[in-house]
Formats: C-alpha cells, sequence, structure tokens
C-alpha cells in the first residue's frame, strides 16, 4: 500500500517535503536501503538463465520457487508449517486485501476495523461498498470487551460482521502492537461469531526490541481438530523489506480460500503476480541476501525511532502523549487539549514542517487530537529539529490558550 499524506500529497520523489521542510507525512522505506546491486546482478542471472520462464504468464498461484521460500522462512523464523495449498503470492498487500473484499465480501457488509487504522484501507474497503465500523485500542491494541461489545450490539439488531481487518504488528498508524495474551482470546471470539480474521502483517520483520508475538494466523493453525476449516487471513509483503516498487507479497488462509483466490477470474485472465519480479526475488533469496539486508533496515530504522522518542521526551509540552514502538515507521502523538490536530498541522506548516492529522484513520468520528509521525524516510538529524519545532509550536499554542 502506499502512504500519502491526509492534505495536499506530495509526489512521492517529495516525500522528504519540499526543500526547506521537514516531513513526517510518509511512511516510505528511505530509498538509500534499497539493494540495488544485489538486485540488479539477480536481474542478470534470471535473464541469463532463464528468459523463457521469466518472462513468460506465471502459474496462478505464483512462482512455486520463491513460494517455497516464504514456507521455509515462515517454518525457520516461526515455527509455522504452511503448505502449498495455504499460500499464494500477491501483486503487494493492497491486491491481496482487494483480492479479499471482491471475492468474499459484497457491498453492505460490516467491516471491524481498529481505531485509529490505516486509512487507504478505509478508501479500499469504502470503494467495495463495505461498511467499516471501528473498534477501540489502547497501548496493547484492540480491546477485546469493545470487540466483545461492539460483535454482541450488532448480534442484538440481528446484523453481523463479515470481516475482521487488524494491524497486530507495529500498526499504522499507531506503531502498537497487540498484545501477545490478546491474540488468542481474539481468535476465539472471532470463532464464536462466525468472523473471517484480515491481518495485515507487513511490518513484522522491521522489530528493534523484544520478540514479536505469535501471528493470529498461528493461533488459528492450533485450533482443535473438527472446528473447521480456519478464518485467518494472513498477509506479508516485500515492500517494506525489499522495496515497494518489487510489488510482491503473499497470503496465507484457509486451503479453500486460497483455492478460491486461485481460481478466480482475475487470476484465469492474467496469470500469477509478477512473474518477471517473482523469478528475480526467488533468485535474490536463494543467495542468502534477506536476512542480513533485515538486519540493515532493523539498525537503519531503530535510530531513526530512538531519535524521534528521545526528541519527544525532550521538548513535547506537559499533557502530549505518544506511543512508544518495538517496531515499524510510525509513532503517534496525542495533543493536550483544547488544541486540536487540523490547528496544530497548520502553525507547523507555516513552521515549514509537514505532518499529517489523525482524524483520516479513523472509520467513524475522529477524535480530532491526533497526530501521526513517520521516521523511516527522515534523517536522525532532521527528526531532531522537526520535533523541536513541533515543541516549539504547542508551547506557543498552548500560551495563546
Amino acid at each position: 500500500m502506499t502512504d500519502s499524506a491526509s492534505y495536499d500529497p506530495l509526489a512521492s520523489v517529495q516525500a522528504a517535503g519540499p526543500p526547506g521542510t521537514i516531513s513526517f507525512i510518509y511512511g516510505l522505506p528511505d530509498p538509500a536501503s534499497f539493494p540495488v546491486e544485489d538486485l540488479r546482478r539477480a536481474a542478470g542471472e534470471v535473464l541469463r538463465q532463464r528468459p523463457e520462464l521469466a518472462l513468460q504468464y506465471g502459474p496462478e498461484q505464483g512462482y512455486g520457487p520463491l513460494i517455497d521460500f516464504v514456507r521455509a522462512r515462515l517454518a525457520r523464523k516461526e515455527g509455522l508449517a504452511v503448505e502449498r495449498p495455504q499460500i499464494m503470492l500477491s501483486g503487494g498487500s493492497a491486491q491481496a486485501l482487494d483480492h479479499i473484499c471482491t471475492l468474499l465480501t459484497r457491498p453492505g457488509d460490516i467491516v471491524l476495523v481498529e481505531a485509529p487504522t490505516y486509512h487507504e484501507t478505509l478508501q479500499l474497503f469504502r470503494d467495495h461498498g463495505l461498511r467499516p465500523l471501528q473498534v477501540d485500542t489502547d497501548d496493547g491494541g484492540l480491546q477485546l470487551d469493545a470487540l466483545a461489545g461492539r460483535l454482541a450490539e450488532l448480534a442484538r439488531r440481528g446484523e453481523r460482521a463479515r470481516l475482521l481487518y487488524v494491524i497486530p504488528n507495529f500498526q499504522n498508524p499507531s506503531g502498537i502492537t497487540l498484545a501477545a495474551n490478546r491474540r488468542q482470546p481474539l481468535w476465539e471470539l472471532a470463532e464464536r461469531y462466525d468472523l473471517l480474521v484480515v491481518e495485515d502483517d507487513v511490518y513484522r520483520d522491521l522489530a528493534y526490541q523484544g520478540q514479536v508475538p505469535p501471528s493470529l494466523y498461528a493461533w488459528d493453525q492450533r485450533r482443535p481438530e473438527g472446528s473447521g476449516p480456519g478464518r485467518t487471513l494472513r498477509i506479508g509483503s516485500f515492500s517494506k523489506i525489499l522495496a515497494p516498487a518489487l510489488r510482491l507479497g503473499w497470503l496465507l488462509g484457509p486451503p479453500g480460500v486460497i483455492e478460491r483466490l486461485v481460481g478466480s477470474g482475475l487470476r484465469a485472465m492474467s496469470g500469477g503476480v509478477n512473474p518477471l519480479v517473482s523469478n528475480i526475488l526467488a533468485e535474490y533469496c536463494s543467495q542468502g541476501l534477506l536476512e542480513p539486508h533485515i538486519e540493515g533496515l532493523r539498525a537503519l530504522y531503530s535510530e531513526r525511532r530512538d531519535a524521534m522518542l528521545d526528541s519527544l521526551a525532550l521538548h513535547m509540552p506537559p499533557g502530549t502523549s505518544w506511543t512508544r514502538p518495538g517496531g515499524g515507521f510510525f509513532v503517534w502523538l496525542g495533543l493536550p487539549p483544547p488544541l486540536r490536530a487540523a490547528e496544530v498541522a497548520g502553525r507547523a506548516r507555516d513552521a515549514r514542517l509537514l505532518i499529517p492529522v489523525g482524524d483520516p484513520f479513523f472509520a467513524e468520528e475522529p477524535a480530532g487530537q491526533y497526530l501521526r509521525l513517520a521516521f523511516s524516510y527522515v534523517t536522525p538529524a532532521k527528526i531532531r529539529d522537526g520535533i523541536a519545532i513541533l515543541g516549539q509550536v504547542l508551547g506557543e499554542m498552548m500560551a495563546d490558550n
């Protein structure tokens, strides 16, 4: 998925902001991290060794050697035994989610989402005629009592939600990770209410401290024998860990659902996604290059995360709150009353600091007091300068009130 500003979007090539500005708008990978030479060599090998395969339509499920690499990596890193019928390649996480909505929902269906959640996912749901309803979160992610209450309320009205969409790790926009002790109960609620869970897990590999809890998909695999075919679809992507323009990711799910998606008209007409890129990535990964690259990303982005958190602690006025993400690209900042996010963003823009307001990240009525700060595309020096400007803006606005 792309990640654009909530006002006056700049072109992605200007994601660092126009000259003389500092931008916390874009949650994009740093282009300096792209493994250009390694990908060039892998592409050369593919086009030299197997051009007739790499440049042809591919199998609907995706290029087999890359699928098998992802399966082996999931087994090694997470202890997940994923068989071929449980996985397919997708054109990035956005295409996977769009494909799910096309085949598994109908206009008017209710989708439950976190409050806040990724604003462009909300747009995708609305494009499909779906009705996103939000569920409150806290520092541990989705609140189970709030989810249970919302599901019970719908049942009393004779309605039901079709999907629950969650970003469990280092969430966009909040940076929060769903607490480990909430994951099995969440799955159990989904089971009780016959709810399909879509787990958008594209930030999992960008962990800067501690262990990432087992996925919701992992709990789905542990379900009691005879309890049904499973209800969790987990999305992964190469966009955040290699390069977004590759437009390649994967989807895990129950075999029946994967079979339906692979057998869709989209796949029948177009074949598997991005055969050339799939061949190049399979070659790249087979050379053992992915893990060292991810380690480098963790070092790069953790330094920026730390610069932002340290600067916030130094410059924010009393009453300001913010998340402390263990990974990913984002910090979610709550403003002290009576300040409003739109007014703060406007004053910050006058000071040459670009920050998106948090309102578009809510499916229903926004709180109006949040800002999303993306640190992935900004150097530590500019992060420190930008947070100092924000602190000055907030101080002046609070003095005016």
